[in-house]
């Protein structure tokens, strides 16, 4: 498990005016939860001078807004990667293997139990209680797709064509 570890990158212009510009977008709401939301979505991460601004803005305690962030899972306070792989550790997984997979995918993407983001922030491994697709067993999912009947060949070969599609990316 990751320990998390507040990101205190420096905010750009753009981004300052990306945070002012969802706070008067989503000013009638006066929900922290949208305004986290659009931060992560746009960042891949809520990164503390978000936390500041909505702090300073809502005039709500930044470690009430801390707190929030560290209660979901589907906010973060440290950049993820492009793609999101979660590893299955289910029972019918953890049987089919999965554990093995994970050390395995792990030390292919040069990563250990500290770090779960790549370097190139590409990737991102989390270990999950169970995907729910237990006649797949043992399975993944990267992003939005799952990916059953797991071997490490098979990993493998799905990791590489995000690789690739990724390396596409930062070509063009």
């Amino acid at each position: 498990m990751q320990t998390q570890t507040q990101n205190t990158d420096s905010p750009s212009r753009e981004d300052m005016e990306f945070l002012e510009e969802i706070y008067k977008n989503f000013s009638g709401e006066k929900s922290l939860m949208i305004y986290l939301q659009q931060i992560q979505s746009k960042f891949g991460y809520v990164p503390e001078y978000a936390i500041e601004y909505l702090s300073e803005k809502m005039n709500v305690a930044g470690s009430h807004i801390y707190g929030v962030i560290t209660f979901y899972a589907q906010f973060s306070i440290v950049p993820v990667g492009k793609n999101i792989v979660k590893m299955c550790c289910g029972t019918a997984c953890h049987v089919g293997g999965s554990k093995k997979l994970a050390k395995k995918l792990m030390s292919s993407l040069k990563l250990d139990d500290d770090t779960e983001t790549t370097e190139d922030r590409v990737f991102t491994v989390q270990n999950v209680a169970c995907l729910g697709c237990c006649a797949l067993a043992p399975a993944m999912m990267v992003n939005d797709k799952v990916y059953g009947k797991l071997n490490n060949d098979k990993v493998k070969d799905v990791i590489d064509s995000y690789r690739r599609a990724s390396d596409v990316d930062t070509e063009g």
